[in-house]
């Protein structure tokens, strides 16, 4: 398929890769950092540009210098067990909206984040994550036995235990 300008509508366009130095942050955090992008220049009009592969080639360079997966691989991880971004946000206890931001780039996962992202690459742990969520550990348990209406009672906070009063001797 021929390119054509995105200025003049022309199909002289050509591609060639360019290694583009950025910067990333600012103030003392603040770094230059390369990406080797696809470039198009237009032989009738000189307009040189590039489009949306470069900038997910530059934010792959900042993921990387970060030392954080990149949406792709992130991306690769999900679809390695055949997972939509629902069912791996189930499984892996992440939101939804926050694996769309990772796998189009729009956002950077923390470190915690990327650290279980990184672990769940191995099936074993993926695993172990799947049994901790069918766990209800939070369930309220009671040493003492209390009949059925007296559970759900409690359960409905509506709890009433009869009131002993002594008599005196």
């Amino acid at each position: 398929m021929m390119q054509r300008c995105e200025m003049c509508e022309a199909s002289a366009v050509t591609v060639r890769q360019h290694e583009e130095k950025f910067v990333y942050g600012s103030g003392e955090d603040q770094v230059l950092l390369s990406a080797v992008v696809p470039v198009y220049e237009c032989g009738e009009c000189g307009e040189m540009y590039t489009g949306h592969e470069a900038e997910e080639l530059r934010h792959e360079a900042v993921c990387r210098h970060l030392g954080r997966l990149t949406p792709r691989e992130i991306r690769t991880i999900r679809e390695s067990y055949r997972l939509t971004q629902e069912k791996f946000a189930d499984v892996s206890g992440f939101g939804v909206a926050s694996i769309k931001r990772w796998e189009l780039g729009n956002q950077i996962q923390g470190e915690s984040a990327n650290n279980l992202l990184l672990l769940l690459r191995m099936p074993s742990n993926l695993l172990l994550v799947q049994e901790a969520n069918k766990k209800q550990a939070f369930q309220p348990r009671f040493r003492t036995k209390i009949s059925e209406i007296a559970l759900q009672q409690s359960i409905e906070f509506k709890l009433r235990l009869p009131v002993v009063v002594e008599k005196a001797a």
